[in-house]
């Protein structure tokens, strides 16, 4: 199966999730248990990130909200090569993820030659819920992308390297769970 149609499956499944959680439920008359071992807390947590641009802990627990806060982090990556030429941060958090090693090695590339980014901002205008996290997670949303322009090292714009903005790109995230780092890690990427 692709990865559209398995975004496109994710998409379907999150959607029918969120309409089966419109029917009123009794309460449970019961208190979950707690395990005997307490998960780490974000304080006790060493840092991961760029020092400009640290995963917030939100994004470093592995449950379904942790997977959408960490999807919205990973774009926050993507997007801080517009100002910073430096995929490391990008291969970090992936593994395997053919686009997410595309993208980084477009800025390596870029960055040797002396080019940068000019927007190419992306922003997600809609999110759906994680799908099945556990050991590993889906994550589907929508985003829009700014129009990108690749300057060389004067500012001058090079056009063939450049595209037009992008609205409305289907897109999703497949990530699984890097239990000695606490995080989400990226094995695929879809941006439209």
């Amino acid at each position: 199966m692709g990865r559209a149609a398995r975004t496109a499956g994710a998409l379907v499944v999150a959607a029918g999730a969120l309409a089966g959680c419109s029917e009123a439920e009794p309460a449970s008359a019961t208190l979950p248990t707690t395990s005997a071992q307490a998960a780490p807390t974000s304080e006790a947590l060493p840092p991961l990130g760029p020092a400009d641009f640290p995963m917030p802990p939100e994004a470093r627990t592995q449950d379904g909200p942790g997977a959408e806060a960490f999807t919205r982090y990973y774009i926050g990556l993507i997007n801080r090569t517009s100002t910073i030429m430096d995929a490391v941060p990008l291969r970090e958090f992936s593994s395997n993820c053919r686009d997410c090693d595309r993208i980084a090695t477009f800025v390596d590339d870029y960055a040797a030659r002396g080019y940068r980014y000019q927007g190419g901002i992306l922003t997600i205008t809609w999110m759906g819920s994680a799908f099945e996290p556990g050991d590993t997670v889906e994550v589907g949303f929508v985003a829009d992308q700014t129009e990108l322009q690749v300057v060389d090292g004067s500012g001058n714009a090079i056009p063939e390297l450049s595209s037009r903005a992008y609205p409305g790109l289907n897109s999703g995230i497949a990530a699984s769970w890097d239990d000695e780092r606490n995080t989400w890690v990226v094995t695929s990427l879809t941006l439209g």
